[in-house]
């Protein structure tokens, strides 16, 4: 036996479960065809933050009106730079990682994997045997017939990402996490920028508040960008520009843009590895199934990340490598009962758990405590007053959801995440004190409003 266990996959999850294994003594392969670090490190999350975060410095200077900005009142981003910047940042994180594997003893094997039988991989003409099988191979955007991907100006959210320019006009299909996201880079660029949404609000993802989606929709379009919810669409043509064919409830229009960016429509990548031969079971949208150990219908195979479908995030995914790393090296673990969310728009946000519109569906008695930013000493000395926190709580005190707009909801949100698991209540939380002045005191504030009153 070569391996105790081999990853296939080296993005974030299964980082998260080669190195967890091989912590517990476990002798741990890598196979990755690409870049340690996947998506999330490569191509998504870290330089779509790197990038927004950079461009959202220009938004809080040009409001800042303490801040000289030069005889034409206008402050300019050095897009190369910021681009050379990120790549050191990408690079940085796959040398941390890199180190950490080394650490441990992980081999990491460069190539595509090949799965036809329980206990072999097949990495090029070489075929190395092994115990057990993490599979992470990620998932990938997929080109939909009204929305086709042309790699020119019709492009999925991480290629448009990664651009070395972007082009004045950009029209982006979707308005979920990574639309927003998107839209928010691009219009601190000074784009020109349309959202087409199909449903009826903004940030169409299960379980989030509606009067946060109606917040964030408010400021993105004070910011300049224009969204058109409800609206059916599709590329009409896509030569020198590209051309949509919108249709509402109550108009019809033809939009241009100069690029394209589709974020709806992706697919786990299982290509090479045979799962009926393995014996492992997959959903009829063709994710692995997996329970709450990250354990598939194989008792030597594990799956981890987006492959196994639910939400695409790396969030779940390093969790969900953990959780197998820990089993599999001996160590009892599953998943956590609340998985926290956090958008990285013009305005942070932050979710966790079910909004008060789901928990009345389900029959359970809650309330909402509501704090504005504004209320909060720190939100207004770093001259971000706008948004809110709101707390979803249960006639016992318990708290089933958290939803967050504002500066550091990113943030503030893991504190409520890490309540929330560990079942808390409010009054559990009413003797914490939170130092001051921060953010991070709306949670006390929250708190203290539901228990005994107002603060701020």
């Amino acid at each position: 036996m070569d391996f105790d266990v081999t990853v296939i996959g080296g993005g974030v999850g299964g980082l998260a479960a080669a190195i967890r294994a091989a912590e517990s003594g476990k002798k741990v392969a890598i196979v990755e065809k690409d870049q340690l670090g996947g998506e999330c490190i490569n191509r998504a999350c870290i330089p779509s933050k790197t990038l927004i975060d950079a461009v959202k410095l220009l938004s809080k200077a040009d409001k800042a009106k303490w801040i000289g900005k030069g005889s034409n009142g206008e402050l300019s981003l050095n897009y190369e730079a910021l681009n050379q910047h990120k790549n050191e940042v990408i690079e940085k994180l796959r040398g941390n990682l890199k180190h950490t594997l080394d650490k441990y003893g992980v081999t990491v094997i460069p190539g595509r994997a090949e799965v036809k039988q329980e206990g072999e991989v097949k990495v090029g003409e070489k075929v190395i045997t092994t115990d057990k099988m993490v599979i992470s191979t990620g998932s990938v955007p997929i080109s939909i017939p009204d929305f086709p991907l042309n790699g020119k100006n019709v492009l999925d959210p991480w290629s448009a990402m990664n651009l070395q320019s972007v082009p004045p006009k950009v029209v982006i299909v979707g308005g979920g996490v990574a639309g927003v996201e998107l839209a928010t880079l691009f219009r601190s660029m000074g784009k020109e920028v349309t959202i087409l949404e199909l449903m009826p609000r903004l940030l169409p993802v299960p379980g989030m508040d509606k009067d946060v989606a109606d917040a964030v929709k408010s400021r993105l379009e004070e910011k300049g960008i224009r969204i058109i919810l409800q609206a059916k669409s599709k590329i009409s043509s896509a030569d020198e520009k590209v051309r949509f064919h919108v249709e509402t409830p109550s108009s019809s229009e033809d939009i241009d843009g100069d690029l394209a960016v589709i974020t709806i429509g992706r697919k786990g990548v299982t290509e090479g590895i045979d799962l009926n031969s393995l014996k492992v079971n997959v959903d009829k949208r063709g994710y692995i199934v997996v329970n709450d150990k990250a354990e598939t219908s194989n008792n030597k195979v594990y799956a981890v990340g987006d492959v196994t479908g639910g939400a695409l995030s790396a969030t779940k995914a390093w969790r969900q490598g953990l959780v197998a790393g820990d089993n599999i090296g001996g160590k009892q673990s599953k998943m956590p009962k609340y998985m926290p969310l956090s958008i990285f728009a013009d305005l942070e946000i932050g979710s966790v758990g079910k909004s008060i519109d789901d928990l009345k569906n389900e029959g359970i008695e809650v309330r909402e405590i509501t704090v504005k930013m504004e209320s909060i000493p720190r939100a207004l000395t770093v001259n971000e007053p706008q948004g809110f926190f709101k707390l979803v709580i249960g006639k016992d005190g318990r708290i089933h959801g958290a939803y967050m707009v504002g500066e550091g909801a990113t943030e503030v949100i893991n504190t409520v995440s890490m309540a929330m698991e560990l079942s808390a209540t409010v009054n559990d939380l009413y003797p914490v004190t939170f130092s001051h002045p921060t953010i991070t005191e709306v949670v006390s504030e929250a708190v203290q409003r539901a228990v005994s009153g107002e603060m701020y």
